[in-house]
This record gives C-alpha cells, sequence and structure tokens, in this order.
C-alpha cells in the first residue's frame, strides 16, 4: 500500500462478469466513499486465454470489447450504489488476474474481490484465484459474496478482528481499529483456542481453575496487543473475547453477527505470503465480507 501522503486514496474491484464481482464493485462504492478515494473498476483478460492449450487462438480484441461489457456493467453497479462518477473509472488489461492486481495494489488502500466466478474465457476469481490475490497484495483485500451478502452493510455496528495464538504483529488488529473508527462500530477483538491446551489428556475435562486460567492466559495475549491500540483509539469501543473450539468453526460463526471480518496472514519464510487452512476455510464460508492483511 502507498505510503505517499499526497496521493489520492485508491479503492480497486476486481471484477469479472460473475454476480460476486458485481458485489465486489458495489461494496467497493462503499469503500471509496468512506476513504475519499477513487475507485477504479479492473477486469483483467488471462493471457492464457488469448492463446489457448489445444492451439487455439482468440481475438483480442474480441476479448478488450467482451472485458469492456464487463467493466462498464459493474461501473453502473458501483455508481447505483453510490460511488462518485467522476471519480469512478474502468479498466480492462491483458495479463493473469491474481498479478496485475497485485501490481496495481502498491498504489491502491484496498482491493474488493468476490468470492466466486464466472465460467468460460471471462473467469477471473475462482478460490485459488481469490486466495491469490490476497497472498501477493500489498494492501488490505476485501473477499465478499453475492450470496452470503447480497445487501449493503453496517446494520450491525460491529467489526471483529481475529488474533492467532502466534501473533506477531498488529498490522491486521491495527486495520480494525482503523475500520471500527471510520465506521463508527464496536471492535471485537478474538482469538479462538482449543477446547483442551497442547497437551492435556483427551477425553477429560478441564477443572473450572484450569479452564479459568487457561482462558486467563488467552485473554492475556489479546491484551498485550489491543492495549496499546485503545490508547491510540480512544473513541473505539473495543470488546475482547476468547473462543474455544475450532478456530473455522468459530469464525465463520462470528462471522454471521459482523460487518467485516479481519484476519492476518502471516509470511512463509519460503513461500512467501501464503493462506493457511484457517484462513481459506473462512474465505469458503465467511457469512460477512473478510479482510485479509498481512
Amino acid at each position: 500500500m502507498s505510503t505517499d501522503p499526497t496521493r489520492t486514496p485508491l479503492v480497486i474491484a476486481g471484477v469479472d462478469g460473475s454476480d460476486d464481482g458485481i458485489r465486489a464493485a458495489r461494496y467497493a462504492a462503499g469503500q471509496a466513499e468512506e476513504l475519499d478515494a477513487d475507485l477504479l473498476i479492473l477486469h483483467a483478460v488471462d493471457d492464457a486465454a488469448v492463446a489457448g492449450a489445444w492451439g487455439v487462438v482468440y481475438d483480442p480484441t474480441a476479448l478488450q470489447q467482451a472485458g469492456q461489457v464487463v467493466v462498464d456493467d459493474a461501473r453502473a453497479q458501483a455508481i447505483d450504489a453510490g460511488a462518485d462518477e467522476s471519480r469512478t473509472q474502468g479498466q480492462v488489461v491483458l495479463g493473469n488476474p491474481a498479478a496485475v492486481l497485485a501490481d496495481r495494489s502498491r498504489q491502491a488502500d484496498v482491493i474488493v474481490v468476490g468470492r466466486r466466478a464466472a465460467s468460460g474465457l471471462e473467469r477471473m476469481f475462482v478460490g485459488s484465484t481469490s486466495v491469490a490475490v490476497a497472498g501477493m497484495s500489498a494492501c488490505p483485500v476485501i473477499v465478499i459474496s453475492r450470496a452470503s451478502t447480497p445487501d449493503p452493510v453496517g446494520g450491525k455496528h460491529q467489526l471483529a478482528v481475529a488474533i492467532g495464538r502466534q501473533t506477531t504483529g498488529t498490522a491486521a488488529l491495527r486495520y480494525g481499529f482503523e475500520e471500527a473508527s471510520r465506521q463508527k462500530a464496536e471492535l471485537i477483538v478474538v482469538t479462538v483456542a482449543p477446547p483442551l491446551p497442547a497437551g492435556a489428556a483427551g477425553g477429560y475435562q478441564l477443572t473450572h481453575d484450569a479452564k479459568e486460567h487457561f482462558i486467563a492466559d488467552n485473554q492475556g495475549h489479546i491484551d498485550t496487543f489491543v492495549d496499546p491500540l485503545k490508547a491510540e483509539f480512544p473513541d473505539v469501543k473495543v470488546t475482547t473475547t476468547v473462543l474455544l473450539g475450532q478456530a473455522v468453526d468459530e469464525l465463520v460463526r462470528l462471522s454471521e453477527s459482523v460487518d467485516l471480518l479481519v484476519v492476518g496472514m502471516k509470511r512463509h519464510p519460503i513461500l512467501g505470503w501464503t493462506a493457511g487452512g484457517v484462513i481459506r476455510g473462512v474465505m469458503a464460508h465467511s457469512r460477512s465480507p473478510l479482510a485479509i492483511v498481512h
């Protein structure tokens, strides 16, 4: 994400002609208004579609024209959702969609993509591509589903940030505080711990005191990161809690009661940014928009 304070903020919506792409464009309109940002509706035609595996060569002009129809429709939807027409542009580019968005993300404040994709040559954001966009982006990525959140969000006035047990940074948490401050929403900060701590004998219930100690230990982990940001964002009402259970199940359940769920993505020492099983599971099933922050 650009750190130049003199530039105009930018929100990018990746679209592909699918219902989820349209939902991404409409949600991005709200993000652009919130950030007082320009909005770019972007459709990428994969290079593989121009020269197919069977030697079939497609006319790039025809693909450009088809892509322009996708962009024009999504732009109209974004303007209908409240985007400033004079600050909302559309563009069709040739290239791998995830790579294109990763490149553009260096100048963007947030990228919004759909969870599912259209079929055929216009296909852009299948699940694996959404994961790749989130993994390569230099700015936060919001993944949204038309089926899960067909209507404008914001009515719950609550956002949530999940902190993992191995969390060492505060990027996702800071993003959650910033969003809560802008949206005048309550922030819920959670960590998900297994029902039994590592090394506990399976089949035996923790004693009440042991369970309370286990929860307190996890609560202390949250407070270590939350307390400094509480002082920095005194306008944000914060609730912290420890959830006991399986991470994907608990976070998906939490997503039903919030307007946005924020998770952090850790950097793999060899592969770079990668989405683990928890993030993939939440991406697939979240009932709210999901923000992924490095």
